[in-house]
């Protein structure tokens, strides 16, 4: 009975496997920071809004909003019926330079605040 030499197995498949893992790594990290651009364009739409609706100026609050926003954000607000509309917008990209063009998403945050009376 002759016995077959398993050395080196373990590494072959390793190294098999390792590209799928560090794929799986970076899509994850990405997907963690889709959420975390999201929240800050919520928060950044939010505060925004509240602002307008407390009655500070548009300019100013569109520049705290850009500054709270991730990236080039777009800021957007409308003034009706009483209600102060903003719409924070921008395009994440995926941190690695390859994979930027690959993993571009858009993202928006609206938020609704009622004017507040003098």
């Amino acid at each position: 009975m002759t016995r077959r030499r398993d050395d080196g197995m373990v590494t072959a498949e390793l190294m098999t496997v390792a590209p799928f893992g560090v794929a799986l790594a970076f899509l994850l990290l990405w997907i963690v920071s889709l959420g975390l651009t999201q929240v800050r364009l919520s928060d950044a739409a939010r505060e925004s809004a509240r602002m307008v609706a407390r009655g500070e100026s548009t300019q100013a609050a569109t520049d705290m909003a850009r500054r709270h926003a991730p990236g080039r954000a777009s800021v957007e607000v409308t003034t009706a019926d009483g209600e102060v509309t903003v719409t924070v917008r921008t395009r994440s990209r995926m941190p690695l330079p390859f994979f930027s063009g690959i993993g571009s998403r858009s993202l928006e945050s609206t938020s609704v605040a009622a004017q507040e009376s003098p």
